[in-house]
């Protein structure tokens, strides 16, 4: 490409920095200053302009190609874009063919685009592939008008000359004169040079080499991306030039690229060549006027699949299926070319299918024609002649089948197995061929192990899959597969090959059903009878339907004794039962002041008062006043209520909130937020309020305990609790001779907050007392006693706007209690 002097370099910058400037004042560069810009080539243009740190598209240069004028105006570059239609361009390996179409919806294979082969060559950019000027050029090289020569003399005389061939292709050479070099090689001018010196000038020699190259004025047409003339340097070849022009458009040839001079064709170029076999041979170096012509594609033939290098590929001497394939990079280790095939549009325009065979002269032979599409399929994903072990083994995975070959041979001894295997029974799944439809086998693992090549040790066939059993896990999500399997081949004259078993086994579901299984195996397969299973009959619920299709219900009792002998058929639903009157162990749980607490078994229909006295009655210290005796239901109802009051609480504070409140209301809300974060501290105790001495003396009714009861016995209290809107809520020692008035005022008294007519006391076995509404509490038996709590509410009418305060307030202070007594005792 044309060069850059110190004297031009430092110019154009001049140039560059004047534009910036007029840009960054608001002026526009001259006609001259762009006009200069461009008579730069385009790389220089983008050299110069990246140095300096300026966009071409801002100075309207960013999408030409200006070239010097050499009186020919500057020239109009066409672009070609790549074709975006159904054609040959635009590909895909899963093109569907008429009556193919579902085939194609359903396949999984990945419907991936082939690009054509070799366009990618001229995805850079052109800068990166300009010709080396700073090298010496080849001897063959062509002297022309512009380059430039470094002629130095020695000997006699010492005298260094820079000369350039001058338009009429000679130099000036001093004290000799005029000598023509244009037309002859590098290599020969200089010859004629050293022997011209030696000659004319006595004692004198002459050493030659090249200067700067010139410059030359070649084009590029036909399908380029852009054609048009282009400066380019004399050492620049054909690939050069097609650079510089930005590459071929996608329905241009890349393998008969043509080099015309003065009208006759010089040479082609088959960019192939240099793309397969890294050849360049024919890439003929450029001299002035040389026309680069680029003809259309010719025909094209794309490959995909199972190959190395899948696109499309333009045929230039390949007319054969494997000469496509070669230019593919040929098979991959995976592919499987006997079963490949070509699309192909034939004489009536329609797609059709060609099979092809590539391992056979045939199929390798087969002529290719434009627009054939070959496709080589893979090897198939599944193995031949194995046999796959799954499951509760230590070293699961793929065996090589063969003839003969059973069970012990794939699983040779119990050590082979995890941890806990149900060696009761293990599974084969087994394929029928040529359908590959699913079919079951059971056999009892253990005694195959025992005896091998025994009636359980099976023979096994190419592709089965043996499934081993951890007796401790389900094993009906290890099936789940297969039993989908079983369902979906289904069909009208088929019917589900699977059971269900329910009831009281170990691992109840729905299986598979092998082949002449018995309600025995069944059982085993859902892992056996559990400890409360009835044993001596079982149910089995049969649909069957008649010749007039009418469906019929059977319900099949079965001797378990004997299960062995009852045959299971599809869609059987097997039952095991549980125990007459089974009861799981039940505990209750009694702790305090009992001679022997504890956990305790008990029976159905067995009373509080039996396991006390199984719990050695109450010790001397014990406070059956106080007892606290507890339930899981009543636990669960506690916390539904709770949930149900802390949600009605949150709606009642937020919507107080939105209202305009006065300042009393405000209070309010502020005390119905800390009750909320009170009660959700709060966890239900599911306390149920008993006499236990009333218990213990089997007076009233009896109390039938429950699994997971609680009775806690106290040691007996001293103490009075207050609690509420006091001054100071604590405990005071009990004096028989006190009310709750003088409780409270023993507290401090109450607060502003507190509702005088609400207050209640709580007994310390849970019973609440209300006040009467003419005074305190009535006397003798409603009269404070050591271990009850004096509750001071708060007043509800301060809280119009909350009107579930009350039952809040109350719910909480039960609760509460109720835990501190336990957690006091």
């Amino acid at each position: 490409m044309k060069p850059i002097t110190t004297q031009i370099r430092y110019a154009l910058s001049l140039l560059i920095l004047l534009m910036l400037s007029s840009f960054a004042l608001g002026f526009t560069p001259t006609a001259q200053q762009i006009e200069m810009f461009k008579s730069l080539s385009p790389e220089q243009q983008r050299a110069l302009a990246s140095q300096y740190g300026v966009n071409l598209n801002d100075l309207g240069l960013g999408n030409t190609t200006a070239q010097p004028d050499l009186g020919q105006g500057t020239n109009q570059q066409n672009a070609r874009p790549t074709l975006q239609d159904v054609s040959m361009f635009n590909r895909n390996d899963n093109a569907t063919t008429p009556g193919n179409e579902d085939k194609a919806s359903q396949s999984s294979d990945k419907k991936v685009s082939l690009s054509q082969f070799g366009y990618d060559l001229f995805s850079g950019t052109p800068d990166a592939f300009t010709p080396v000027s700073d090298v010496p050029p080849p001897d063959s090289y062509v002297l022309g008008p512009g380059d430039n020569l470094v002629i130095q003399l020695y000997g006699k005389e010492n005298n260094s000359y820079n000369l350039v061939v001058n338009r009429d292709g000679q130099i000036q050479l001093p004290e000799i004169g005029p000598i023509t070099l244009a037309g002859l090689t590098f290599s020969d001018a200089r010859q004629l040079l050293m022997d011209t010196v030696g000659q004319q000038m006595i004692g004198v020699k002459a050493s030659v080499t090249m200067g700067s190259l010139r410059s030359i004025r070649i084009f590029v047409l036909g399908e380029a991306l852009q054609p048009g003339s282009y400066t380019v340097s004399s050492l620049s070849t054909m690939t050069n030039a097609l650079f510089a022009s930005g590459g071929i458009s996608k329905i241009g040839s890349l393998r008969n690229i043509q080099l015309k001079r003065q009208g006759k064709l010089i040479t082609s170029l088959d960019l192939y060549d240099l793309l397969l076999q890294g050849d360049t041979s024919n890439d003929a170096r450029l001299l002035p006027g040389d026309v680069i012509f680029i003809p259309p594609i010719g025909a094209t033939v794309g490959v995909s699949g199972e190959v190395k290098r899948p696109a499309i590929y333009e045929l230039k001497r390949e007319s054969k299926a494997i000469d496509a394939i070669k230019l593919a990079g040929g098979f991959t280790p995976t592919a499987f070319p006997a079963a490949s095939r070509i699309e192909r549009i034939d004489s009536k325009g329609e797609r059709t299918l060609v099979d092809a065979n590539l391992t056979q002269p045939q199929g390798k032979n087969l002529a290719v024609k434009d627009a054939d599409m070959i496709r080589v399929f893979s090897v198939l994903e599944t193995m031949e002649d194995v046999v796959t072990l799954k499951g509760h083994v230590e070293r699961p995975g793929g065996f090589a089948w063969r003839p003969g070959m059973r069970v012990t041979d794939v699983i040779r001894s119990a050590e082979e197995l995890l941890p806990f295997p149900d060696l009761n029974i293990a599974l084969i799944e087994r394929e029928i061929q040529p359908t590959r439809e699913k079919t079951v086998v059971t056999f009892n693992l253990g005694e195959a192990l025992k005896k091998p090549k025994g009636p359980e040790d099976v023979e096994l066939k190419t592709r089965d899959t043996l499934y081993v059993f951890n007796f401790e896990q389900p094993r009906t999500e290890q099936l789940a597969t297969l039993v989908e399997r079983l369902k979906l081949q289904a069909s009208k004259n088929l019917r589900k090959q699977t059971i269900v078993i329910s009831g009281h086994v170990r691992f109840p579901g729905e299986y598979p059903l092998g082949s002449n299984m018995s309600a025995q195996d069944a059982m085993t397969l859902a892992g056996g009878l559990t400890e409360n299973a009835y044993g001596l009959r079982g149910e089995i619920t049969r649909i069957t339907y008649s010749e007039s299709e009418e469906q019929r219900i059977d319900h099949i009792s079965v001797d378990l004794a004997n299960s062995s002998l009852q045959n299971i058929k599809e869609e059987d639903e097997l039952h095991i039962k549980r125990l007459p009157n089974w009861l799981d162990q039940e505990t209750i749980t009694i702790e305090g002041e009992v001679k022997f607490p504890g956990k305790f078994k008990i029976k159905r229909g067995e009373t509080l008062a039996e396991v006390i006295e199984r719990a050695g009655g109450l010790n001397e210290w014990a406070y059956p006043e106080g007892a606290i005796f507890s339930r899981e239901d009543l636990r669960v109802l506690e916390a539904e209520r709770l949930k149900e009051l802390r949600s009605k609480l949150e709606s009642d504070i937020a919507a107080a909130n939105v209202e305009l409140q006065t300042a009393e209301q405000k209070v309010a809300v502020e005390d119905a937020e800390e009750l909320l974060e009170s009660l959700n501290a709060v966890r239900p105790l599911g306390r149920m309020v008993i006499d236990l001495n009333s218990v213990i003396a089997r007076q009233g009714t009896a109390i039938q305990l429950k699994d997971g009861d609680k009775l806690v016995i106290p040691r007996k209290k001293q103490a009075v609790t207050v609690v509420g809107e006091v001054q100071f809520p604590t405990s005071h020692i009990f004096e028989p001779n006190l009310d709750a008035k003088q409780y409270i005022e023993r507290s401090g008294g109450t607060t502003q907050k507190a509702d005088d007519n609400r207050i209640y006391v709580v007994k310390a076995n849970g019973r609440v007392f209300l006040p009467e509404s003419s005074g305190w509490f009535r006397t003798g038996k409603y009269s404070i006693e050591a271990g009850d709590t004096v509750v001071v509410p708060l007043d509800a009418d301060r809280i119009k706007p909350l009107t579930l305060w009350t039952s809040v307030s109350q719910v909480f202070y039960q609760i509460a209690l109720g835990a501190a007594a336990v957690a006091s005792f």
